[in-house]
């Protein structure tokens, strides 16, 4: 039985994931989440699906995370098929803050830092975590949730100077994903970022996210008059699933789009 274990899941595009990796009963999936008490829709939908396994692993504690692989290991023997690190942090009260403007060079250090911890040293924690399953899995593929904000172009052509802390932590990321892909590859192992599109998960009222996501679409065409516009869960999901049945070794190290060309000339 194919195993995933999918990390950010309480909500939003981790836990569309879920959804849809357990509707194949043939499935063993697992949804990593920084606390199960604060996880209600992901833990009642476990509850009606026997595939689904809750697992407790917080992106900025190595040790929860060690926790959460060896949890992992018990059900399935030790081994894992496919990772897929979502988890992340987004937003922050200063995102719109660019780098010369911030109250104190103090808050600058605690606020990037805060987006390394979690977006670049999470995954590493996670993935040192869960090599040796990945290792001893059929498929050994680990996938990496970015986003073309870290990007210099992307950057460039939208004149995009504030989200710094969150865009340098991404660039980061992508690295670390080639990293790992310089170390293992000759192993078998495939590491692969992917750039899930510009996804509908923001919370609040029609109104409110309507108008949000139809201002960002706006903006964003000003630069890519073809620009796709915002994605609903789902879709991005249904995409990104085929795309990591598709991904092979030749494909290790690279950003991807979800439609599986080289990610970062376009949102």
């Amino acid at each position: 039985m194919p195993s995933y274990a999918v990390t950010g899941t309480s909500r939003g595009l981790g836990l569309g994931f879920i959804k849809a990796l357990a509707a194949d009963t043939n499935n063993i999936v697992f949804a990593l989440t920084r606390s199960k008490s604060s996880s209600k829709d992901l833990v009642e939908f476990a509850a009606q699906n026997k595939n689904v396994h809750v697992v407790e692993g917080h992106p900025d504690d190595a040790k929860s995370l060690e926790n959460g692989a060896k949890e992992v290991a018990k059900i399935t023997g030790g081994t894992l098929d496919v990772l897929i690190n979502n988890a992340a942090l987004m937003w922050h009260e200063r995102s719109h803050t660019t780098l010369d403007a911030f109250p104190s060079p103090d808050i600058l250090d605690v606020d990037l830092t805060s987006f390394f911890k979690t977006n670049v040293l999470g995954v590493i924690h996670t993935i040192n975590a869960f090599l040796p399953l990945l290792k001893a899995g059929a498929t050994k593929k680990c996938i990496v949730i970015s986003s073309p904000l870290g990007t210099e172009k992307m950057t460039l052509d939208a004149n995009l100077a504030a989200f710094a802390g969150y865009s340098i932590s991404k660039a980061a990321l992508n690295l670390t994903t080639a990293k790992y892909t310089a170390r293992f590859r000759e192993e078998g192992l495939i590491f692969v970022s992917f750039n899930p599109g510009f996804v509908k998960t923001m919370q609040g009222t029609e109104e409110e996210i309507n108008k949000f996501y139809d201002n960002q679409v706006a903006f964003l065409r000003k630069f890519y008059p073809d620009y796709e516009g915002a994605i609903t869960i789902a879709d991005s999901v249904r995409d990104q699933l085929s795309l990591i049945s598709r991904v092979t070794l030749k494909d290790s190290g690279a950003f991807l789009n979800r439609d599986g060309t080289v990610a970062g000339d376009t949102p």
